[in-house]
């Protein structure tokens, strides 16, 4: 290896030019933060550690699969379909094959330093786009594209206010603020104008500086000056050259060197591995960019049910990968050989794995399901394998799809309800699988439930299991409407309806407050029926249009105008005495005892050894 050295705003400069990054990179992690400390260690003239690249020249140049940095980062990959959003990247952009032929012989890609230069191309030529926390990724009005700027009254013999420990107060802003006092916010990107350190100082006479104090002013010079010394100093960026052409050795390269800074996830190694096996020519299966795929099939899952905020990852889809593969489910480097690579490269091209994990998304956001009820995404997996295994009818309007998706459902609420995945999940989704390949078509909910009983894992609704869910269960809780769908079975399994959660007894009129001036309760009474407020026995599921009913209306009046149809569905106590808030806490024992019977009722046989 050699050793060279180049300055930052050289190096930002041949970004996309002739520096590109190679297919087995990650991608940019970095938050906005992390640039602000970035753009103040080199201020304060701190070492910002070397840099690792792989020369290429030539058709071994050519032949490489590139990305480019990202310039405009957005945080996320949902995010609106609009003309302003077009210029911003949460994924590096693919250099086009067709676009090789123009770029330089000669070709730098980046092994070890990706984060550090995308921050500076990002500080200097590009933006850093956030999210308002809670608002929608689909609202334009959501997001803020955001500059990277200095203040130059920043006092550097003085350390900053706040947890950063910066001393040069760095910020993302949309638009500069009016100058003040101690502010003086300067666009980062505007040193870029100076070709000497002299101009850089000389760029205050252009911000028109006169009306503040001489020393306000010469601080202003000396950190435009600091910033340009900085950027410009030619021995800055430390790296080493790697020109070997051997890819095993650059993806070894890349993974130890990259155990410093920001560490590899497994999953950005396992991804960089299946990367580097994928886009080898096997002769007889096409060359497949690993990375470009699984990001672009992990962005489908997430926004196939946008209003479902699911967040899936590519740790789950290289695991469902290798189960749905018949490979060694545990989640390790080890089981990602040239050869399981291999296989999980043709079950990607030549079966339905992705259209029968689209499938399994797509029966349990049927059956209700959002991103806080589905508590494991592992529990897809098993679904995802039976569909890719055995072709099953799920129509609703057979009786063979109606059994099906019943038993499917009764797993499913039975694993997320117990926490079947929390521990050691891999024996859970190898017991699944094997349970699946040995079935003749259905289902094979009892013998999944044997094994898992067998290791120890509690499954099924016993009465012990009821009522330690109704105990910890409350309208909080990410197993509250997996409960309640238990109690409206087989609704949710066999009609495509959307369903609310909904107290009974209203959540307003349970402040404890009110129950004392407005009802008369003495704050003992209030504060018991305040506490028994959220719990399951107290909720409901209702559609929109029961819910906006409900709300218009008199509590009082809304549950005694009810028919006996909804007293039955909803498991509803019918002594009416019960709807007077005073008697709140016997309602909740008596709708829990109700509860109780109901699911012993439906499901105490089921999925039972035989």
């Amino acid at each position: 290896m050699a050793n060279q050295s180049m300055s930052i705003i050289d190096a930002v400069d041949d970004l996309n030019e002739n520096i590109f990054l190679p297919a087995i990179q990650r991608e940019f992690v970095w938050d906005s933060d992390q640039i602000i400390r970035l753009f103040d260690s080199i201020m304060r003239e701190y070492p910002i550690g070397s840099f690792l690249v792989w020369k290429l020249k030539g058709k071994p140049a050519e032949d490489q699969i590139k990305y480019r940095f990202v310039r405009h980062y957005i945080e996320d990959s949902v995010y609106p379909d609009e003309p302003e959003f077009e210029q911003l990247d949460h994924h590096n952009p693919k250099v086009p094959r067709h676009e090789e032929s123009a770029l330089p012989d000669t070709q730098r890609l980046i092994l070890d330093g990706q984060q550090r230069l995308t921050a500076f191309f990002i500080g200097l030529q590009g933006s850093y786009t956030e999210k308002r926390k809670f608002a929608q990724y689909k609202n334009p009005n959501a997001w803020t594209q955001r500059k990277l700027y200095l203040n130059l009254f920043s006092d550097p013999e003085q350390e900053l206010e706040d947890e950063l420990g910066l001393r040069y107060d760095f910020a993302f802003k949309e638009d500069p603020p009016e100058p003040t006092e101690n502010t003086f916010w300067f666009p980062v990107s505007d040193i870029l104008q100076a070709e000497t350190a002299v101009d850089a100082m000389q760029l205050t006479e252009d911000l028109d500086m006169g009306r503040f104090p001489k020393d306000k002013r010469f601080d202003a010079q000396q950190n435009l000056h600091t910033l340009f010394a900085a950027l410009n100093d030619d021995t800055r960026i430390q790296y080493h050259e790697e020109t070997t052409e051997n890819q095993e050795r650059v993806l070894d390269i890349f993974i130890r060197t990259n155990e410093g800074g920001t560490p590899l996830s497994k999953s950005e190694i396992l991804l960089s591995m299946a990367t580097a096996r994928w886009t080898e020519d096997d002769g007889d299966v096409e060359v497949l960019n690993a990375r470009e795929e699984i990001t672009s099939f992990v962005d489908r899952l997430n926004t196939q049910y946008e209003d479902k905020g699911f967040t899936f990852s590519i740790d789950f889809v290289l695991k469902a990968l290798l189960v749905l593969s018949d490979r060694p489910a545990e989640y390790r480097i080890s089981n990602f050989s040239n050869e399981n690579l291999g296989a999980m490269k043709r079950e990607w091209l030549e079966s339905s794995f992705k259209d029968d994990l689209l499938s399994a998304l797509e029966l349990i956001v049927e059956f209700g399901l959002d991103s806080q009820s589905l508590t494991s995404s592992n529990a897809l997996i098993p679904i995802a394998y039976y569909i890719h295994d055995q072709d099953p009818d799920l129509s609703w309007e057979s009786k063979e799809g109606n059994e099906t998706r019943r038993r499917i459902h009764y797993w499913l609420t039975s694993a997320l309800l117990n926490g079947t995945f929390n521990s050691r999940p891999d024996e859970v989704l190898q017991d699944a699988r094997a349970a699946i390949k040995e079935s003749d078509g259905e289902f094979p909910l009892d013998e999944i439930h044997h094994q898992m009983r067998g290791r120890g894992k509690v499954v099924g609704f016993s009465p012990d299991v009821v009522e330690s869910l109704l105990e910890e269960t409350t309208y909080r809780s990410q197993k509250s409407f997996l409960l309640l769908s238990l109690l409206y079975y087989p609704e949710p399994v066999k009609q495509n309806v959307t369903y609310q959660r909904d107290h009974i007894f209203p959540k307003s009129m349970l402040e404890v407050d009110t129950l004392v001036d407005d009802y008369g309760l003495s704050m003992e009474q209030a504060q018991r029926c305040k506490n028994l407020r959220d719990k399951v026995a107290n909720l409901q599921l209702l559609t929109p249009k029961e819910n906006a009913e409900k709300s218009d209306m008199d509590f009082e009046e809304w549950i005694t105008t009810r028919t006996d149809d909804y007293y039955e569905r909803h498991l509803i106590p019918s002594d009416g005495r019960l709807y007077r808030v005073e008697n709140f806490p016997e309602f909740v024992e008596r709708r829990e005892q109700l509860v109780r019977e109901d699911v012993s009722e439906k499901f105490g046989s089921f999925g039972e050894p035989t």
